[in-house]
């Protein structure tokens, strides 16, 4: 597992590296992305086996990764959601249950996953209206 050692690796150009003796080597290559990855956010997680990184697109979409090492250590993606506009950043809570969205279209979202795996929009911050409003989406 490498929870204490996320300052040791980085996701450039879709490829996930770690250093070692020294060196940057390819760990894995995360494909998902049709255009620049604006952003990438390491959810917070230590001490579980359960990794979970969110990126952050010129494509429009906000995309899940997850490595589950009790089932193989695989690499997973699940697309959040496909915007309107290009998506700029991506920041968890400091307890790695909602995801912070910030984009083009001058919004800010709020995501948690649901129980059934679903990741659900639970808050929405609209700058374009005047002096921005909450929009809260109960679920």
């Amino acid at each position: 597992m490498w929870y204490g050692t996320l300052l040791m690796r980085c996701l450039l150009y879709g490829v996930l590296c770690r250093e070692e003796n020294g060196e940057w080597v390819m760990e894995e290559k995360l494909e998902g992305h049709s255009d620049w990855v604006r952003d990438v956010a390491w959810c917070p997680g230590i001490g579980l086996p359960i990794s979970r990184i969110a990126s952050c697109s010129q494509d429009c979409k906000v995309m899940i990764w997850t490595k589950d090492e009790t089932v193989g250590g695989k690499w997973n993606s699940v697309v959040l959601k496909t915007f309107s506009d290009v998506v700029w950043h991506g920041s968890w809570s400091i307890t790695g249950d909602i995801l912070a969205v910030s984009g083009a279209d001058n919004k800010v979202t709020l995501w948690k996953e649901s129980m059934e795996g679903a990741w659900v929009c639970v808050s929405e911050v609209d700058k374009g209206q005047e002096g921005g409003t909450q929009q809260p989406q109960i679920s």
